[in-house]
């Protein structure tokens, strides 16, 4: 009985681990909606710019990035967001004031989330906008 038992064991363990293993490295959906501002808008009021983003996954958002630069600085982030999440939906939302950049001035704006939690595989969403 005891050598029987030792190899139901092992295969139930090695069926575990193989699972496990075979879920991590599955991709999934994950929808990026950049919902605050729309891509091409003109801004009125740059004291004052609400930043609105929602993600959705079909499993877990494991990791999001949000970064907000004027147009060809990437060096000068305006906002520099990281975060990891073991939910399905994040909402992020921030008010900036751009209102110390000149008039005309486009801004660029990106979200990375990665779609697997070694984040082998990612969804990115970005949109332009400016201020007048």
């Amino acid at each position: 009985m005891k050598k029987l038992l030792f190899p139901i064991l092992m295969l139930s363990l090695l069926a575990g681990f193989t699972a496990c293993n075979k879920d991590d490295d599955h991709d999934h959906d994950v929808t990026i909606s950049i919902l605050e501002p729309s891509n091409g808008e003109v801004i009125t009021d740059a004291s004052l710019v609400h930043i609105h983003i929602e993600v959705e996954a079909e499993d877990e958002v494991h990791e999001m990035e949000v970064i907000l630069h004027p147009h060809g600085d990437v060096d000068n982030k305006i906002i520099d967001f990281d975060t990891h999440s073991h939910e399905s939906s994040v909402t992020f939302e921030q008010d900036v004031d751009l209102s110390s950049f000149p008039s005309g001035t486009e801004f660029h704006l990106e979200v990375v989330v990665c779609k697997d939690h070694d984040c082998e595989e990612k969804e990115e969403e970005d949109i332009s906008f400016s201020i007048q």
